[in-house]
């Protein structure tokens, strides 16, 4: 029973494993929705069901161009830019979600995956005002609403009845475009007036593109009651855009003003252990890194995204009573890159071609927010068929 417990609480971590949305990059919630949870094993077995509920909270302020902290751009005399102006116009992102997980047994190695995810979201942001009179402050706008709706299946490598050490889950899934993708809001302007305007795709509670997302996770004894453990996953989004404008075109590159619907990735790995006479607390510590590439795998590329990673150092905690299991995962970011986007990089190529000097060629990259760190907060309970 102590290995089991033990094999219960490793499966505890990884279905709680999921990607984390980092402000202006916008890496929705995704993927770790394995179902690994059972009274007497570390899989659901044929009929068993699993519902739960995942929340999580952060709130991005922190402006990067590469690796490179813009200061000038945080609200609290961050530091002096340039041009010599404290600037303090970061834009700031404040998310909270919730996922619904249901997961079905169809065997003792398929398991059956639905999350139905509900997001609201404020990004807060800086107006230089130039009419009724020059002034300068800060409002908010929001998006809010239901998500992008994923539904998945899992099967496991290896036998579980077999495998008691360690295992490896596969899983492939679809994520839909019910989230919407062109939420608007009522936003003042400089002149003084205000008018409704498509929100930013960061805060936009879905992408607008049905993806195919591919998953693999799995976990090793390697000493006593000490574990390794990984997981990654990729979401192949090939639709270029979603047809929501962002802005005019730049001059020259007309379709990089309309809204991309982004591919995404998500890698974790590290070590967990159960602690206690008990063997119900189980912690966690783990290395992680998420993020959006600049190019998607497949499907075309002239759109608008902000492309970037972070790389985190993850603790956790879960505890089980019984047929209930709570868990607190803390992801802090200790590295943030917003990387050149496609859109970046036409705009350089574009403006280089004018210029004949080497010396004098110029380098394009946009900047985004990310968050220090988020709140993950997770609940699940089993309904088993096995009354014993």
């Amino acid at each position: 029973m102590k290995k089991i417990i033990i094999l219960l609480s490793v499966g505890l971590v990884l279905i709680n494993a999921t990607a984390n949305a980092q402000g202006c990059v916008a890496v929705r919630q995704m993927g770790g929705v394995t179902a690994m949870c059972s009274e007497n094993s570390y899989n659901l077995a044929k009929g068993d069901i699993q519902v739960g509920a995942n929340y999580r909270r952060f709130h991005s302020w922190r402006h990067f161009v590469g690796t490179e902290e813009q200061k000038q751009r945080q609200n609290t005399g961050g530091g002096i830019g340039a041009d010599g102006i404290d600037h303090g116009n970061a834009v700031n992102i404040y998310s909270h979600a919730v996922d619904l997980n249901f997961s079905y047994g169809l065997s003792g190695r398929v398991q059956l995956n639905l999350t139905l995810p509900w997001v609201s979201n404020e990004r807060s942001q800086v107006l230089r005002q130039t009419l009724p009179v020059k002034d300068t402050f800060r409002y908010s706008v929001f998006a809010r609403g239901l998500g992008d709706i994923r539904v998945s299946a899992n099967y496991w490598v290896f036998d579980p009845h077999k495998a008691q050490t360690g295992n490896l889950v596969v899983g492939l899934g679809l994520k839909l475009n019910t989230g919407k993708h062109d939420v608007t809001d009522l936003a003042p302007q400089s002149n003084g007036t205000k008018r409704i305007a498509v929100m930013d795709q960061a805060i936009q509670p879905g992408d607008g593109g049905i993806g195919i997302s591919v998953e693999v996770q799995g976990f090793k004894k390697i000493y006593k009651s000490i574990y390794a453990f990984a997981n990654g996953y990729y979401l192949f989004n090939p639709k270029e855009s979603n047809g929501t404008f962002k802005s005019k075109a730049d001059s020259g590159l007309a379709g990089y003003n309309v809204y991309a619907c982004p591919d995404q990735y998500f890698a974790r790995a590290g070590f967990m252990g159960s602690v206690g006479k008990a063997k119900n607390l189980t912690l966690s510590l783990a290395g992680r890194m998420e993020g959006i590439p600049a190019y998607d795998a497949f499907g075309g590329q002239v759109a608008y995204r902000r492309p970037g990673y972070v790389i985190a150092i993850e603790s956790g905690i879960t505890y089980r009573s019984g047929k209930h299991t709570f868990t607190l995962f803390v992801p802090y970011n200790i590295a943030k890159n917003r990387i050149q986007s496609a859109a970046d990089i036409a705009k350089q190529n574009m403006e280089n071609s004018k210029i004949s000097d080497p010396l004098q060629k110029i380098h394009v990259q946009g900047d985004a927010a990310f968050a220090d760190y988020s709140i993950n907060l997770g609940y699940t309970f089993r309904i088993s068929k096995n009354i014993n």
